[in-house]
């Protein structure tokens, strides 16, 4: 499998339309066009991982954490940041991250801790980077059109919800003549023609609008196929930042902050609030917890279960009477590795390749606790 079909295929199902503006995701070095039959997942560009990933042979090193603050830096190789792409270009290491659009995404990074805590999805946080829905209506020759549906669909275009291959399509006559200088599928130059033609409606996200519009004009017979596409006022909503949620019995604040501990890659969780009060609604977002707290808020949970959160923040929780578990950014996103992972082997096997897969074995929690 070439680098461009894997990235093709994960963007597929967690596009960068729902990427959170200014995060930094995607490729950033490789040869879009090199085969790939080793992967090493980790939660980091560190030092230590692209050692490992060179000493491994490794193809493509696919981490949820970008480089930060790359922004167009020179790429020199004694530079703390840039230094690791020069040292993964040297090796022919591709490096690609999958940051807030993986938090979005419906099986993404909150989804991955919620199961693991054994917490009852309600709904997402926060839904604001849905992304912009288009509907495709194209007419095609009624001899035609069982073979172009099928071909349209198999885009993975025509999502409604939990509902795949979704699409509408309604008979009619189409009309039209030939000019000078054309070829036509049907009809003779100067001549009007009338065809049976079957109208296909469906559903398409804009991150795989060109591709779909691009597709539609090869798999259609026509010279020059009629096709509308009109913006949808209804947003795509499967995924979302963070979640609502159920426990799956009462527990107090302090026995939630233990079940972390034994459920996590983490060796610090902190409480604040009522450690002794007990509580069943609670909110979960993995990794930084700050720039949703008033979202936490708004939806009047009794705990807020997160990786990351700053003083202000707590406080603003607390006089809002919302206790806080915060469990360590990386015990509460490393848990994302085996689902990319999965994923990861699952396209191997769909284009019928034996690729390896593995999760960085060095990386630990940056923080620990230190006993009295």
């Amino acid at each position: 499998m070439r680098l461009e079909e894997l990235i093709k295929e994960f963007e597929s199902i967690c596009p960068q339309d729902w990427v959170y503006p200014g995060d930094e995701v995607g490729l950033f070095c490789g040869d879009p066009k090199r085969a790939v039959d080793k992967v090493l997942i980790a939660l980091d560009i560190s030092d230590e991982v692209i050692n490992e990933a060179i000493e491994g042979r490794y193809d493509l090193l696919f981490t949820h954490h970008p480089l930060r603050n790359l922004n167009g830096a020179r790429i020199i190789a004694t530079d703390s940041l840039s230094g690791k792409i020069y040292r993964a270009i040297q090796n022919d290491l591709a490096i690609y991250s999958a940051h807030t659009n993986l938090d979005f995404a419906p099986f993404g990074v909150s989804v991955a801790l919620a199961g693991i805590l054994g917490i009852k999805i309600d709904r997402p946080l926060s839904t604001k980077n849905s992304g912009k829905l288009y509907k495709i209506a194209v007419f095609v020759p009624e001899t035609n059109f069982e073979r172009f549906r099928r071909q349209m669909l198999d885009l993975g275009i025509g999502s409604i919800g939990k509902y795949s291959r979704c699409s509408f399509s309604s008979a009619g006559e189409g009309t039209f003549e030939p000019g000078k200088g054309t070829n036509p599928y049907i009809g003779e130059i100067g001549k009007l023609e009338k065809v049976d033609e079957i109208k296909f409606e469906t559903i398409v996200p804009s991150h795989l609008l060109n591709e779909t519009i691009r597709s539609m004009k090869t798999f259609h017979p026509y010279e020059e196929p009629a096709y509308d596409i009109y913006p949808l006022e209804n947003v795509k909503s499967n995924g979302g930042f963070g979640l609502i949620g159920t426990l799956a019995k009462m527990m107090s604040v302090s026995d939630v902050a233990r079940l972390c501990m034994d459920k996590l890659p983490t060796d610090a969780v902190r409480i604040s609030g009522d450690g002794e009060k007990f509580i069943r609604k609670v909110a979960v977002l993995g990794g930084s917890g700050d720039s949703f707290v008033r979202y936490v808020i708004d939806s009047a949970v009794d705990l807020f279960i997160v990786g990351e959160l700053n003083y202000h923040s707590a406080l603003a929780l607390k006089e809002a009477e919302i206790a806080s578990v915060v469990a360590g950014h990386f015990g509460t996103e490393w848990i994302i590795l085996p689902t990319i992972r999965d994923i990861l082997l699952k396209f191997f096997d769909k284009y019928g390749k034996h690729g390896e897969v593995k999760i960085s074995d060095v990386e630990e929690p940056i923080f620990k606790t230190v006993d009295n």
